[in-house]
């Protein structure tokens, strides 16, 4: 029986004109033929089966064509009868994985001075040359600079990164890429439709989808199926043989995490299980249909370039209705992590059980600045945060995320629980600076704050604008929320800072931070503002201690509270760096 020729060979191009997808480079070396100026070493990259050799063969015929057609070979004459048929004595194919030594490079030095045999020309094609040893390509560095005017370098490779800079400032270099679904669809066709094949354009559509972008793959698949299929080749025949996942199964999955039916989903498991369908392939089939659905959402039903069927982009567009496009990045990046454990993972079914249980409760897919906003809005219901509605410790903070300090007298107006004592204070000095010149004590009622967030737009404008530093910079917009709006200056606004907060007001003081603060109020405000700081303090600062004396006893009553602060304060750093996994900049550290 007569060997049979696989159609990836069958159907390898043979003229220029022929190959798909790679007209920027054809067409290149086409007109450098023309011109007389082909370089004398090329560099093919790309990802594998997207035409890299099958152009050098194509080079190789034309050089040496007897009876050149234009810039096409004649593929009639024996020149390029042999480069077809490999068998031409100077097209030099060598693979580089397997004569990757240097005494396979000192064997080509030798033979490249040696007029061609049966041409006018020798062409080396080099293989994988990434695959080459860094001593192999030193050897090759002469040769390729300055080589025999009748010989032509072609080097191919799907890592052009692993190439030496010195090898790549010698050859020209032509990136090839990697080909579009309909090109691979379209070559198909013509192939089915040359050699008598009944098709369906669905099932060829999941062939190229299962190709990723390689003409070889899609070929060989095509061949695949042709063999398994009885007289038509139709989508169950080619999932039967590629054991591809139904993906009406994995619709099925979506549209039951879209109800939030966790029962349907675990169902869908057992089903998937109970096929012997690979539970891996079956994630990733969950985790590309969560993309269709944000691609959808995101281009409103528009996504004519998803690789999908008209009537699964119909039943993808009607479960996406059910979404935002924060819910199905919440998932996204859910399945992703989940798919990156179930590799490792021991027990491969209940890892993927306990994924799609997770992923039906989308629900709780909210962003971090809209929950900080939830969680102040939720404290202002039911009180000041400061004294805590259940008689807790007490605590700092309102805002968009109940870490800052709270509008002014509203801890005193809305308090449910007793409110917190305060540290004794000293009696009043006539050198000591008038009150009204100092931001009051945190419960007291603050009249020029609220004159300052008056000029500002009122406290909910400022929580808005807090809520866009969080979401540029977390950290930031945290250690912000922890500051009073003392005053507005003419450009200056000054903030004012709670001695607890000692560590909020260091960060916010930083002149890299002040100045990117500075920013975001020009973008929000509109207008141009030079941030100054200044300490809250529920006693006078020892700066206005009448004495020495004062300022000793000052400093001996607040060590004890200093050191409990600050170590308060490297809990709460650790909790954010734990939570964000984010670099926590500090003053004089780096940005």
């Amino acid at each position: 029986m007569d060997s049979y020729l696989v159609l990836a060979r069958k159907w390898r191009p043979s003229t220029f004109a022929d190959v798909i997808g790679q007209q920027h480079v054809t067409t290149t070396l086409q007109k450098a033929f023309e011109k007389g100026r082909l370089a004398h070493a090329y560099l093919f990259s790309g990802p594998r089966g997207c035409g890299k050799t099958t152009t050098a063969r194509l080079l190789a015929r034309i050089v040496n064509c007897e009876t050149p057609s234009g810039n096409e070979p004649c593929n009639r004459c024996s020149s390029c009868l042999a480069v077809a048929g490999g068998a031409h004595l100077d097209m030099i194919e060598i693979d580089g994985a397997s004569n990757r030594g240097i005494e396979e490079i000192r064997d080509l030095r030798e033979k490249i001075g040696y007029a061609a045999s049966q041409g006018n020309s020798k062409i080396y094609i080099i293989d994988e040359v990434h695959m080459l040893t860094p001593q192999a390509f030193n050897a090759l560095l002469k040769t390729l600079e300055e080589p025999p005017r009748h010989v032509y370098f072609v080097f191919a490779t799907t890592e052009p990164h692993k190439v030496p800079p010195t090898i790549l400032s010698r050859c020209q270099r032509f990136n090839f890429k990697r080909l579009e679904l309909s090109e691979l669809q379209g070559q198909l066709e013509r192939i089915c439709a040359a050699e008598g094949i009944a098709f369906d354009r669905e099932a060829l559509l999941v062939i190229c989808r299962s190709a990723d972008g390689s003409m070889r793959d899609a070929e060989s698949l095509l061949d695949q199926c042709i063999a398994a299929a009885d007289g038509r080749i139709d989508i169950a025949a080619v999932r039967g043989v590629l054991g591809l996942v139904d993906t009406q199964i994995v619709i099925e999955l979506l549209d039951a995490v879209s109800r939030r039916d966790r029962r349907a989903a675990l169902a869908l498991v057992d089903r998937v299980v109970s096929a012997g369908l690979d539970l891996e392939e079956f994630l990733v089939a969950f985790v590309e249909g969560i993309r269709n659905l944000l691609v959808i959402v995101v281009a409103q039903g528009k996504a004519d370039w998803l690789d999908l069927t008209g009537s699964e982009i119909e039943a993808h567009a009607e479960i996406a209705k059910r979404f935002t496009a924060e819910d199905l990045l919440f998932l996204f990046r859910s399945m992703s992590r989940s798919l990156r454990e179930f590799r490792t993972a021991s027990r491969p079914r209940y890892h993927l059980e306990a994924a799609v249980t997770e992923a039906a409760a989308w629900e709780s897919a909210v962003e971090v600045g809209q929950l900080l906003r939830m969680i102040g809005e939720e404290g202002g219901r039911r009180g000041d945060p400061g004294s805590g509605e259940d008689g807790g410790t007490p605590r700092s903070g309102s805002g968009a995320g109940g870490a800052g300090s709270g509008a002014p007298g509203r801890g005193a107006e809305n308090a449910a629980g007793p409110a917190a004592p305060e540290p004794p204070r000293p009696a009043p000095d006539a050198n000591a600076e008038p009150a009204q010149q100092r931001a009051a004590p945190r419960g007291e009622a603050q009249p020029r704050e609220s004159s300052a967030l008056a000029r500002l737009g009122g406290r909910e404008q400022w929580e808005r604008f807090l809520a866009q530093v969080r979401e540029s910079k977390l950290t930031l917009g945290i250690w912000l929320m922890s500051a009073d709006v003392a005053a507005i200056e003419g450009e200056r606004l000054i903030l004012s800072f709670s001695p607890t907060n000692r560590f909020a007001h260091e960060m916010i003081s930083d002149r890299r931070n002040r100045r990117l603060i500075e920013t975001h109020l020009e973008r929000f405000y509109g207008r141009k503002f030079i941030v100054a700081t200044c300490e809250n303090a529920a006693v006078p600062a020892p700066a206005a201690m009448p004495d020495e004396r004062a300022r000793r006893e000052f400093e001996a009553r607040s060590k004890p509270a200093r050191a409990a602060t600050a170590a308060g304060e490297g809990t709460v750093l650790r909790r954010i760096m734990d939570e964000f996994g984010g670099e926590i900049e500090s003053p004089g550290g780096s940005q």
